[in-house]
């Protein structure tokens, strides 16, 4: 059941590879691409299950289904939730440190498509080009759209901060 939402979902994305300057997106859209992505989280190479039940284990309920291309990062949905929310996680000295980044998976795919349509980009970038959006007010704007499909200011609004730090320091 939880597998045909979410493909029926993920069918809406316009990319499964998403850039916007340095930072990039790679979603799992075939069940065999989530099934990988599970891989060192919620899965062993053999298929054992890595999961915990104590505060910053890697928790059953959670499915990977996109990465970040940069730090390699996990994007999941938690499954027990009827909306699917995406969190991202990195691991921190006591387990997964878990942060929102949007409250459904269909808002998170709208993220995502928005992304694709303004970044237009085929690789996460190390410099600026002539196509990176410097605008300040298109930059505001987009932020605040994404808040508004992902019901989540505080990642975006990070995500969009280390996008302007990127422009200033290359």
């Amino acid at each position: 059941m939880i597998k045909n939402k979410l493909f029926e979902i993920l069918s809406t994305l316009d990319s499964n590879e998403v850039f916007f300057g340095p930072q990039g997106f790679v979603i799992s859209k075939t069940l065999a691409a989530l099934e990988e992505a599970q891989y060192g989280f919620g899965k062993d190479e053999t298929g054992n299950d890595l999961s915990g039940t104590n505060a910053g284990d890697w928790q059953s309920s959670w499915l990977i289904i996109a990465r970040d291309t940069e730090l390699g990062d996990p994007y999941f949905i938690d499954a027990s939730q009827d909306e699917l929310p995406v969190h991202t996680a990195f691991l921190g000295e006591s387990g997964w440190e878990v942060e929102l980044v949007a409250t459904s998976l269909l808002g998170f795919i709208k993220c995502m498509n928005l992304l694709h349509s303004h970044g237009e980009q085929a690789e996460a970038q190390f410099v600026p080009d002539e196509n990176s959006i410097v605008d300040e007010s298109t930059l505001v704007s987009l932020q605040k759209i994404l808040s508004e499909h992902a019901d989540n200011q505080p990642f975006w609004q990070m995500f969009f901060n280390c996008y302007q730090d990127w422009l200033v320091e290359e």
